[in-house]
């Protein structure tokens, strides 16, 4: 059989398992690199892949393509489900992906700073009082928003006011797991959230409120592009030189529950994570605020 009917084959079942659009395209993604690579070494049929194979593949997208810990990490978990896919329909006699193993990768860069997330919603206060300014009010909003319920940019794109409870909580109805979720505010949250609706509700007439919590200056829904776009022009405005993104906010909300004294399980539910090893790698993002800590109250200081 070809690989390339092979990978399509499992695209469909992927697809009528449920599989979300975000997914189908990484499959797509991946193929375009996957496929052309092949076709180059004149791999054509399901019978000439082995672990070698995919791991020359790896290495050339390393070494040729100079792709990041992150994005071969991701190819090799998209091959594995294809492999297993393979292997659960008798294509192949044993497990292909068998002994690749992930990337280790420098998670740290992820985190974003305490100080400049203070420095970002500073910049935004100071525009808000200035200038009444539409996206400052609404970028405010929306970090305040991301920090205080560790939301993804997908979920918090879709997004809608009637998501939201009168007993304070968010309903996501598409989450990354395609499962209906809730999400608790705290009292802050919640008050920059009446805070931004009321503004919404002086700039749109009231029976003219846009269906989405979060939009344009036009009242359209924000796109996960668009929300990027928006932290990086904060972070360029508001001079941060570091890490600043919106999945970064997830990762500060997701480090503030444990270092606010949550265990691991409430962190594990809050974050709405499957597993709870998903939530222990985030205890690993303090050793270097644990080194900088000793430093500066080093107990040895000024006795030796």
């Amino acid at each position: 059989m070809l690989i390339s009917m092979a990978w399509k084959e499992m695209l469909q079942d992927k697809k009528y398992e449920g599989l979300t659009n975000n997914s189908l395209q990484s499959y797509y993604g991946v193929w375009l690199t996957l496929g052309k690579w092949l076709e180059e070494n004149k791999i054509e049929h399901v019978d000439q892949l082995t672990p070698r194979v995919f791991k020359l593949y790896l290495r050339h997208c390393t070494e040729v393509r100079n792709n990041k810990p992150k994005s071969i990490n991701t190819k090799l978990k998209l091959i594995r489900a294809f492999c297993h896919w393979l292997q659960d329909e008798g294509l192949t006699e044993g497990y292909m992906a068998e002994n690749l193993k992930m990337v280790i990768s420098d998670s740290e860069t992820r985190i974003v700073k305490e100080t400049d997330i203070r420095l970002a919603l500073r910049h935004l206060r100071r525009i808000k009082r200035r200038e009444d300014d539409f996206y400052a009010v609404r970028n405010h909003a929306i970090i305040v928003f991301l920090i205080g319920t560790g939301l993804r940019a997908n979920e918090l794109c879709q997004l809608n006011r009637s998501d939201i409870d009168s007993s304070g909580l968010i309903i996501l109805r598409k989450t990354k797991a395609r499962k209906f979720s809730s999400v608790p505010l705290s009292e802050r949250v919640a008050r920059e959230l009446q805070e931004w609706q009321e503004y919404e509700r002086q700039i749109f007439a009231e029976k003219h409120l846009p269906e989405p919590l979060f939009c344009t200056r036009e009242g359209r829904r924000l796109t996960r592009n668009g929300l990027r776009l928006m932290f990086n022009r904060v972070r360029e405005r508001a001079g941060i030189e570091g890490t600043f993104c919106c999945h970064g906010m997830r990762n500060a909300f997701i480090k503030g529950l444990l270092k606010g004294g949550a265990n691991l399980r409430e962190a594990q539910l809050l974050a709405r994570h499957s597993r709870i090893d998903m939530t222990e790698k985030y205890i690993g993002y303090f050793q270097n605020e644990l080194q900088d800590a000793i430093d500066e109250h080093d107990p040895l200081k000024g006795l030796i």
